[in-house]
């Protein structure tokens, strides 16, 4: 099973050095979403969020496969 690298990008950026083993692509960006929806949480709670702030998740060659910005993770009403 291939490993996934989640590389977070918001007012600092955290490279992930262990990654996580996940049988495919939708399941990596599955957990990228899952983890832009907590940290945007903490981020609310301290009365701030950039949307543009996000996970790029990389291959084990270092190549970026997707990105998953806090915009595409959650839904803004009025």
């Amino acid at each position: 099973m291939p490993r996934y690298y989640f590389h977070l990008y918001n007012n600092i950026t955290v490279r992930d050095e262990e990654g996580m083993v996940l049988p495919d692509m939708s399941l990596a960006v599955a957990e990228a979403v899952r983890s832009v929806r907590s940290l945007a949480s903490a981020e609310v709670t301290e009365g701030r969020l950039r949307l543009s702030d996000r996970i790029e998740i990389a291959d084990e060659r270092g190549v970026v496969l997707t990105a998953v910005t806090f915009k595409d993770a959650i839904k803004v009403q009025d």
